[in-house]
């Protein structure tokens, strides 16, 4: 599954020390678990989705939601 997250990087955690690969997408095969690290930067609703078509259409896909501590989304 190629995963993406729009609007910030994911830093994936593979057991290398300091060296974290910063990608938009991580491929994750079937019942396979990853580790990444997210530092959002802009508050917002952002997309995180399978890249496959069929696959956010069977329900992979979530909106993730970036707030400040009031819960405000937007300025």
């Amino acid at each position: 599954h190629p995963i993406h997250l729009h609007g910030m990087w994911m830093e994936l955690e593979n057991g290398n020390g300091n060296y974290n690969p910063r990608k938009h997408t991580l491929l994750v095969q079937p019942a396979q678990r990853i580790s990444a690290l997210v530092t959002p930067r802009d508050k917002g609703r952002w997309a995180f989705h399978c890249h496959i078509l069929y696959h956010m259409e069977m329900g992979m896909f979530r909106v993730v939601q970036v707030s400040d501590e009031d819960g405000g989304i937007y300025e």
